[in-house]
């Protein structure tokens, strides 16, 4: 059994109301009482609720499995592509409430869509180093950072899709879906 500190369970507390409410909605006295402690030591763990959200965030959604998928790749673009992308939709899927908390917000100052954005900022300059290296290496011939962009507008337009056809009750197999674009998008880049 695990015991969290302090700081973990108001993270985790925080996480899971923001993710169910939006971050306005949620008052900080709430995330200290869902986390058992008083709201003055939720504030000496943290200087506001913004920085509250920022860590949460950085704990729950970009995950340093992500780095280290990108460092264990075989160089092999339909391989590498389908392990990106399974961990890219993973990610996303588990963080589907932080990610739709932000589409139903109101609009937020641009600090906040800083911490929201630093995910798929952070994924696409990493996509844009592997296809630095891979047309470096004659495998793809288009703009790196062309092909990042597109890669991740492709995966998260796949995600979307999948929350929105799933809500509406089809059946789809995301798995089918994943190998069927990546095995498009590699045969499209490919040299």
């Amino acid at each position: 059994m695990c015991i969290l500190n302090t700081e973990d369970k108001i993270l985790n507390a925080s996480i899971v109301l923001f993710s169910q409410k939006g971050f306005t909605a949620v008052t900080t006295k709430e995330i200290a009482k869902n986390a058992g402690v008083s709201e003055m030591t939720l504030f000496r763990h943290f200087e506001s609720k913004h920085n509250l959200f920022e860590k949460a965030f950085d704990k729950f959604i970009f995950s340093p499995k992500i780095k280290a998928l990108f460092e264990g790749l075989e160089w092999d673009l339909e391989s590498d592509l389908n392990k990106i992308c399974y961990s890219y939709q993973d990610t996303l899927y588990k963080n589907q409430k932080i990610i739709l908390m932000h589409f139903k917000n109101e609009a937020l100052n641009p600090d906040f869509d800083e911490t929201l954005f630093k995910f798929p900022n952070e994924f696409k300059k990493l996509l844009g180093y592997y296809f630095e290296e891979m047309r470096n290496r004659g495998a793809v011939r288009e703009n790196p950072e062309t092909l990042a962009m597109s890669f991740l507008a492709t995966n998260f337009g796949l995600f979307i899709t999948s929350l929105v056809i799933n809500k509406l009750t089809f059946e789809t197999d995301i798995q089918v879906c994943i190998a069927s674009c990546v095995k498009i998008f590699a045969k499209g880049i490919t040299c």
